[in-house]
C-alpha cells in the first residue's frame, strides 16, 4: 500500500502575481472577443457587400475582406467605383481608364490597405478622415493641365491606409 505524503505547510501565492494573472487572463478574454468579433464582421462584408465589374465596365465595386483584390480598369468613361479593404488588401489600377467628367470613387480601409494608380494627366481630389491610419494624395496636384480629368475620391482610413500614386512613365 502506498501512503502519501501530507503537506506540511500550505504555499500561498504571492497577491501580486493573482494580480498579475487576472490581468492575463483578462486580456486573453478581450483578445478573444475583438478576433471573434473581427472574424464576424469580414464574414458579414463577404456576405452584404456587394463586388461587381468588369475591366471595361464604367462602374464597379471591389471588396478585399481578409484577403488582396487586384482591378485594373480599361474604362472608356469610368464614372464610380468603389473598394472596401476590411482586414485585407486592394490594389487598384486606372492607368489604362479614361475619367468621365463625373469620376468618383469611394475608398474605405478599415485595417486594411488600398493603393490606387492613376494616369499622369489626372487631377485628383480626396476628400478623406482618417482615424490611427493615412490617407495619402502622391500625385502632382500641379502638373495637370487646366483641361485634365478630375477624379473626385472619398475617402476613410480607420487604422490602415489609402495611397493614391500616378503611374510611372517607364
Amino acid at each position: 500500500m502506498v501512503q502519501l505524503c501530507q503537506p506540511t505547510a500550505s504555499y500561498v501565492l504571492p497577491g501580486w502575481y493573482l494580480v498579475i494573472m487576472k490581468s492575463v487572463r483578462r486580456l486573453f478574454v478581450a483578445c478573444a472577443a475583438f478576433g471573434a468579433a473581427a472574424g464576424g464582421s469580414v464574414l458579414l462584408a463577404r456576405k452584404r457587400l456587394p463586388a461587381f465589374g468588369e475591366p471595361g465596365d464604367d462602374r464597379f465595386a471591389i471588396v478585399a475582406a481578409m484577403d488582396e483584390a487586384r482591378f485594373s480598369s480599361e474604362s472608356t468613361g469610368l464614372v464610380q467605383g468603389s473598394a472596401v479593404a476590411l482586414f485585407g488588401g486592394v490594389e487598384l489600377d486606372l492607368t489604362e481608364a479614361e475619367a468621365s467628367p463625373a469620376a468618383h470613387l469611394t475608398l474605405r480601409a478599415i485595417f486594411g490597405g488600398i493603393d490606387v494608380v492613376v494616369p499622369r494627366s489626372w487631377r485628383v481630389e480626396i476628400a478623406g478622415r482618417s482615424v490611427m491610419g493615412g490617407i495619402a494624395n502622391l500625385t502632382a496636384p500641379d502638373g495637370a493641365d487646366d483641361d485634365a480629368p478630375v477624379l473626385l475620391i472619398d475617402a476613410v482610413a480607420v487604422f490602415g491606409g489609402i495611397e493614391v500614386h500616378a503611374a510611372d512613365d517607364g
